[in-house]
């Protein structure tokens, strides 16, 4: 009984502390910024980061613990392809198959997880028709958000209405245009902002920054490894050019002969 009594109160102090959970359940220990959100109490999440720098792992992390926490809960994985929505929802089933206690699993697909408890876990491709079906989701991840079309945004932001569930957008730049972009410079103070760049993961070492700077140019490089939302250098117009240019709001030149 005492046994079955801690473990209980350990339960529960996971279910309130994600880093604790991570720690003690995944044996994986978060870096700060991804303290930062695992313990965050936001219901809007922007992840600007650096490729490795471990957002993936982060989501993963909070998919896993809201699908255990929160039964009959619904998550939803997002990116611009299909693959690349799965490598998330693999991860995830890693942490289960390597966890301790690991939660009983009633559906195992390759798009697909759901728990004992109700909770389903699910990665779709990022194209507006893969949400048919769905519905106040608990949370949903936007992976390579800069990358996604827009009206995949405009299409679940709505399912969000009813239920208050969390959204977590993750990328890094592609220049001054998108959903992401624009939820990240529009200042509005409902998403947090998380930026990590190169030179804050130690995983990154000098000498690989110094080739990546190489290899890629200074523009590419800003862009993927400092996190900066810079347009192409041999882009004739702006980004903020090309958005008005397809912009309804925009009315239209009138010409009079």
């Amino acid at each position: 009984m005492p046994d079955l009594a801690q473990d209980m109160a350990r339960d529960i102090r996971h279910g309130l502390d994600p880093v604790l959970f991570a720690r003690e359940r995944l044996g994986f220990t978060p870096d700060p910024w991804q303290g930062s959100v695992l313990n965050s109490t936001s219901n809007r999440i922007l992840l600007n980061c650096t490729r490795q720098a471990g957002k993936t792992s982060t989501t993963a992390v909070l998919g896993l613990h809201t699908g255990m926490y929160q039964p009959n809960s619904l998550i939803l994985l997002f990116s611009k392809a299909q693959r690349q929505s799965s490598e998330l929802l693999a991860k995830i089933y890693g942490h289960i198959n390597t966890m301790e206690g690991p939660p009983r699993l009633v559906k195992e697909a390759a798009t697909e997880l759901k728990l004992a408890n109700g909770s389903r876990i699910v990665s779709l491709p990022g194209d507006g028709d893969s949400i048919r079906g769905y519905s106040t989701p608990n949370l949903i991840v936007e992976d390579e958000a800069a990358f996604v079309h827009d009206s995949l945004y405009e299409a679940f932001l709505p399912m969000l209405a009813t239920s208050n569930g969390r959204l977590v957008l993750m990328s890094t730049p592609n220049g001054k245009r998108g959903h992401f972009y624009h939820a990240w410079a529009g200042g509005d103070p409902k998403w947090q902002r998380e930026s990590v760049n190169a030179l804050q993961v130690p995983r990154i070492s000098p000498d690989y920054l110094e080739d990546m700077k190489s290899e890629y140019g200074p523009h590419k490089f800003a862009q993927e490894f400092m996190c900066r939302f810079v347009e192409a250098d041999d882009q004739f117009f702006s980004d903020e050019a090309i958005e008005r240019a397809f912009s309804r709001d925009v009315p239209l030149l009138e010409l009079n002969f």
